[in-house]
């Protein structure tokens, strides 16, 4: 069950229920509190069998740098869109919000593009196997890789594929 705030981590543990979480596109400390709000919520539950954890994260692995910093700028454009359906503000045609303008896009700094290139699992092999080394030792049982983000299907395919052959063997 998808949970953030402790209320919902409760519930979710004491039904019995494995737990996913997203930092979305905040920084590393999010990933740290989701995971404390999950352990508090399991002693508060001492007479349940502990769930899983498990973290659901935009993530890119890139070929080089300037392939990196190009994933960061469609993340960038993938959370303004994700946050502008949210505000519920702008006109909807055929099922698609209205554009975004580069103005609209560059007036939110918590979505630049240094910030999701910071704080998502975006970076070269290396970058993201030490990401992940971290999340990992904050005790999450699994990973899931967030690749829906406005990025061409052949990027994804590229992005993925890495991924599983580049960094996946590192956590055999």
């Amino acid at each position: 069950v998808a949970a953030r705030d402790p209320n919902s981590h409760e519930f979710v543990v004491a039904q019995g229920c494995n737990v996913q979480c997203t930092p979305l596109h905040n920084p590393h400390e999010e990933v740290v509190a989701l995971m404390t709000r999950f352990n508090e919520a399991c002693a508060k539950a001492p007479d349940q069998p502990r769930p899983r954890i498990m973290l659901l994260q935009h993530g890119y692995v890139a070929s080089d740098a300037a392939d990196a910093d190009l994933a960061a700028r469609e993340l960038n454009h993938f959370y303004n869109y994700f946050g502008a359906w949210f505000l519920n503000k702008r006109p909807i045609q055929n099922g698609l919000i209205q554009p975004l303008t580069e103005d609209e896009i560059a007036a939110h700094p918590f979505y630049s593009a240094d910030v999701m290139r910071k704080n998502l699992l975006i970076g070269d092999r290396a970058e993201v196997i030490d990401k992940l080394h971290a999340i990992k030792a904050l005790g999450y049982d699994e990973f899931s890789l967030w690749i829906d983000s406005g990025q061409s299907f052949a990027r994804k395919k590229a992005g993925l594929k890495r991924f599983i052959e580049d960094v996946m063997p590192a956590f055999a």
